[in-house]
């Protein structure tokens, strides 16, 4: 009866250990290929074209889940790059690295795009907190996250165990808890969208017409879509002097000065 507890133990374990993303990079490529990947993908573009700010920054950072760009985009930027987690096949990243240790010095990208790439990581504080230190002071965290309150969210926990599609294996993350943990990090939320509202077992095709649970979900901004993106501004604390900002004297004491070579004579008992 032990040995049968521990062997239910160790496999539920496993189905719901979040593996590395080098190891899962291709079953989540093949996932993102099907019809409803595409729908899925297709939504988030159109949401980012909405919600992304508005600035000529000059660099732009993007952290995805496979070695392909998925999402294209300058989003007015004069210069943007990619970085992966692996080098794959055909792959369009433009670096590899880790995400939870970002090569990259401190307050150096402008804004910083991760889709999907927290949740897929096995180190997801690590990755908010990367992604916040190379963020330079007022730029901007753009970060695109899969709902765990949505129907894709409540397919997660059944399709986790009778399915060993890497899609199912993920950190759910709720829209206020993840709100909590960029203000730790001096990140003040400023834009939030859901979108992607149909099942997720439904054959869709990207030219399909939408149903009817994507239009009433579009129309009244239902918060329970399959994705939700969250637009976050960093601040730096500065300090704030109370008094005036010129500098005040400091009064030093002044010593008489001494000559080098003198010689304090001591006057001899019975001399005048």
């Amino acid at each position: 009866m032990r040995n049968l507890f521990q062997a239910s133990r160790a496999y539920f374990d496993g189905k719901h250990r979040v593996l590395p993303l080098t190891a899962t990079q291709v079953s989540l490529d093949s996932w993102f290929q099907t019809h409803y990947g595409q729908y899925l993908l297709q939504r988030e573009q159109e949401a980012l074209t909405q919600v992304m700010p508005e600035l000529g920054a000059h660099r732009m950072m993007h952290l995805g889940v496979t070695p392909h760009q998925l999402l294209t985009g300058e989003y007015n930027h004069l210069h943007s790059f990619s970085i992966g987690a692996s080098l794959g096949s055909q792959s369009d990243c433009d670096a590899v690295a880790d995400y939870d240790s970002l090569p990259l010095p401190s307050e150096t990208v402008d804004t910083v795009l991760l889709l999907h790439a927290r949740e897929f990581s096995q180190y997801p504080h690590e990755v908010l907190k990367e992604a916040a230190r190379v963020l330079t002071p007022c730029g901007h965290m753009v970060l695109v996250v899969l709902n765990p309150i949505s129907f894709f969210g409540l397919t997660k926990w059944p399709a986790r165990l009778l399915s060993s599609q890497a899609i199912w294996r993920h950190h759910s993350l709720r829209h206020r808890r993840l709100l909590d943990w960029l203000r730790l990090l001096n990140c003040q939320p400023i834009k939030a969208v859901s979108g992607s509202f149909p099942l997720p077992f439904q054959w869709l095709r990207t030219d399909d017409q939408v149903g009817f649970t994507e239009k009433i979900g579009q129309k009244y901004r239902l918060p329970w879509g399959a994705f939700y993106i969250v637009v976050a501004r960093k601040y730096v604390a500065r300090p704030t002097p109370l008094g005036p900002r010129r500098w005040r004297s400091i009064g030093i004491p002044v010593v008489p000065a001494v000559k080098k070579n003198s010689v304090i004579k001591t006057p001899i008992s019975g001399e005048k």
